[in-house]
């Protein structure tokens, strides 16, 4: 099929800071037809950051939210689209496809070795935090809202963040029967189909069941064998409430699939600069056997010799148990339990050559318990938990080597056996329990003092091994474990081995803040946060670098790394003006981090590590209103950012660099305006951006890892009956076609340096173009 959409294109100036989201009536997030209602400005918006409802406007935390009818509205369908749309937020995909971490003002991570490497930025999904980066980038479908807090995050949510956390709240059941149906028709043969329906069961129970199934073809072009890059997803959501006279219970059952033909980078030549020993783009063949170059053919067709794939199966349940007590006392038990499994394979050469295929497998599962008492008097608002964290995984990394290893010289490679590749194996343990509590005093009618602090006890342990294997030549199935017939792993880095292989640690994070409501429109806050992570394991593909006694890069001691601490400051105001039709929020922070976990890539080693940073920035989020019928949006970020002592140059000099994926600037806006058709129907047509200033993709900051600024222009109109029931939305993501890598590996070294002579590059979707149309009923 071939959709040809017409569309109303809106050209747009001014943008994104935060969409709105009304209270709980959901119907007040529509804009429609209200010739009989007095128009009142911007709606309030209602967050529950803090553990209860509260206006985003007496919050002192930087928040951006969206409400589930704002995210259908603007057509997003992944949780990357809403994050590019909060300034100071990107995302990082270590590996393309098929992992997902989030970096707020600089704090981020990006190694991808596998699902065992929690990020500072905590991804919540309906209270329960999702430690494995293969489960955030889920497809996003029947939302009440998103919450994007930034800053760090430890005295009222279960696990504690030092860059922020994103939380993505499901729609609840409710009594009264409801649902929506979706079809959405998308170039490249796009078929998306959600819905949900919902309503009351019994006497005082409400059910409500989610689904949603996406498929394409593939948008990238393999000019000698099957091409990649399609789409082949499902999910389910199914949700029980029982209602009592003082609380609720809500049960969720979850369940999702992912399977697609993935690993598509772009081939690019490069060598190494002897003077900086960074990778730097050239002409010319790279190392492999062919000694082959990327034709210029566009970034979105290669030629693959090996076809990749990326499978990711996902389960969970939560609970969520609430009752409330006399005296304004109330007790809530967040329980959840989540799986992940994962299998991924690509063809990291990007070239018609058998030389480098890399793998990862994860077999996750994970159980946490969150119980929280809170109580509210006169002039005091409290919060005490406890927090318990389990996570138990068996991993794998490592690659097909076959013409890489030829070129290292090893002998028997190939047909006569003996090692074509690098697996590693291993199992990490973490175990964490917490008590926190946070208390708001108001010492004033406008003055409010915040205080919270937390203490953490984690446990981590791991088991990694690695061997030169031969792989049986039609899948990762592996022929021969002990190629060198050593009896046993050529590195086995355990508890049995070496004490540092288990770990306990006791974390203290605390919070201070200072809240003055000057008037009923302006609200300025003062705070204090110290934020830390507990430190873990590494799990590198290539460990040569790290037990050679003549190693440059490290030394077996890099297999941990230690706790980060971050003190974070911050002074931040929120306001309206004009009669409620114009918001200003803005912030100014600096951060200073001892013992940052850094993360390292050299050659085929990779490795996070401990040292320290500053990051300092602004914000600055503006929303008008000056009519009913029009909305303006914009959102400024500013990050001026840097990591001490990341780099080492061949001279032996160290030397600072830019942490990943922080462009100085990011920007972003939204233009929406809508008018009233002779038949009752309203009419919406949207336009939003988001600018990224330059950035690197590797913290050596080399320049085929540089990535120059770019803006991406989203176009969407939208129609709705005068009943709501019926609504059709045409879209154009990415209009004017915008290449743009969201990843880039510097493998630039030759093979004896660890490196292909080449670097892989991971671009972002072309334009997308398609039509939705979507029935509801209550």
């Amino acid at each position: 099929m071939n959709y040809k959409i017409p569309i109303v294109m809106v050209v747009a100036l001014l943008f994104n800071a935060q969409y709105v989201i009304a209270k709980e009536d959901s119907s007040t997030q529509k804009l429609k037809q209200t010739t009989d209602v007095k128009f009142k400005g911007i709606e309030t918006i209602v967050v529950t950051a803090q553990k209860r409802q509260q206006s985003v406007q007496q919050v002192g935390i930087a928040i951006t939210a969206f409400s589930g009818d704002q995210i259908e509205d603007l057509g997003y369908e992944n949780a990357q689209q809403v994050t590019a749309m909060s300034p100071g937020v990107s995302t990082i995909q270590p590996n393309g496809p098929s992992s997902f971490f989030v970096s707020i003002r600089g704090v981020g991570q990006n190694d991808f070795s596998g699902d065992h490497q929690e990020s500072p930025v905590a991804i919540y999904i309906d209270e329960a935090y999702i430690s494995a980066a293969s489960g955030a980038g889920f497809q996003l479908f029947d939302l009440e809202r998103v919450e994007i807090l930034r800053g760090p995050q430890g005295t009222l949510f279960g696990r504690n963040a030092t860059g922020g956390l994103v939380h993505y709240i499901s729609k609840r059941p409710t009594s009264d029967v409801e649902g929506y149906a979706k079809l959405t028709l998308g170039r490249y043969n796009q078929l998306k189909v959600e819905g949900a329906i919902g309503g009351g069961l019994g006497e005082s129970v409400a059910g409500r069941f989610s689904f949603l199934r996406n498929t394409h073809d593939p948008y990238v072009t393999n000019t000698i064998g099957k091409d990649l890059g399609n789409g082949d997803d499902w999910a389910v959501r199914g949700q029980l409430l029982f209602e009592f006279d003082q609380g609720d219970w809500l049960f969720i059952a979850k369940a999702g699939e992912q399977d697609i033909d993935s690993g598509f980078f772009e081939h690019s030549t490069s060598r190494v600069n002897p003077i900086t020993g960074l990778g730097e783009v050239t002409s010319g063949g790279n190392f492999t056997q062919l000694q082959w170059q990327e034709p210029n053919d566009g970034v979105h067709t290669g030629s693959y010799n090996n076809i990749g794939y990326n499978i990711i199966e996902t389960r969970g349940i939560t609970s969520n148990f609430r009752w409330d007590f006399n005296h304004n006392i109330s007790f809530t038990s967040v329980t959840d339990y989540f799986s992940l499994k994962k299998e991924y394979l690509e063809d990291s050469d990007a070239s018609p050559a058998d030389f480098f295929n890399f793998l990862l497998n994860s077999d996750l599962s994970q159980f946490s318990q969150d119980f929280r008492i809170s109580g509210d008097g006169n002039s005091l608002h409290w919060v005490v938990g406890l927090y318990y964290l389990n996570i138990e995984g068996d991993f794998a990394n490592g690659g097909q080597t076959r013409q890489y290893f030829e070129a290292l010289g090893f002998p028997g490679t190939g047909d006569n056996g003996g090692p074509n590749g690098i697996y590693n194996p291993f199992s990490t343990k973490t175990k964490s329990s917490a008590i926190y509590g946070q208390v708001e005093y108001q010492l004033t009618d406008s003055v409010t003092l915040i205080g919270g602090a937390r203490y953490s006890n984690e446990k981590k342990s791991q088991d990694f091994k690695s061997y030169y294997v031969e792989f049986d030549g039609t899948s990762t199935g592996i022929a021969n474990e002990d190629t060198f017939e050593l009896g046993g792993a050529v590195f086995d880095y355990s508890s049995a081995t070496y004490k540092a292989a288990t770990k306990e640690d006791g974390l203290v994070t605390a919070k201070l803040e200072l809240d003055w409501q000057v008037d009923s429109d302006l609200m300025i806050y003062t705070s204090y946060n110290r934020g830390i992570k507990a430190g873990g394991y590494n799990a590198p593909l290539d460990i040569t670098d790290l037990v050679d006694g003549n190693a440059v890069t490290g030394t077996v001691d890099d297999m941990s790394f230690d706790e980060e601490i971050l003190h974070a400051f911050e002074i931040g105001f929120k306001s309206d003006f004009l009669d409620n039709t114009l918001r200003i929020n803005g912030a100014i922070y600096t951060y200073d981090y001892k013992d940052y976990q850094a993360f390292r890539l050299e050659g085929l080693t990779q490795y996070v590590f401990n040292t320290d940073a500053t990051v300092n920035g602004l914000e600055l989020e503006l929303r008008a209103q000056p009519t009913e019928d029009l909305e303006l949006m914009l959102g400024i970020g500013y990050i001026d950012n840097n990591v001490e002592d990341a780099y080492r140059l061949p001279n032996g000099q160290l030397v600072d660099r830019v942490a990943v994926m922080t462009p100085e600037w990011n920007i972003n806006g939204l233009a929406r305006y809508q008018w009233e058709l002779s038949n009752g129907g309203v009419v919406s047509a949207i336009a939003d951006f988001s600018y990224m200033s330059e950035h690197y993709f590797q913290l050596k900051n080399a320049p085929t890892g540089k990535e120059d600024g770019y803006t991406l222009v989203n176009m969407r109109v939208n129609y709705t009956t005068l009943n709501d029931l019926w609504s059709v939305s045409a879209f154009v993501n990415n209009v004017f076609d915008q290449e743009y890598r969201q990843m880039v590996f510097d493998l630039s070294a030759s093979p004896e340096q660890g490196g292909f002579g080449m670097s892989e590059n991971y671009y972002g979707q072309p334009r997308w173009y398609g039509v939705s149309f979507t029935y509801r009923w209550e």
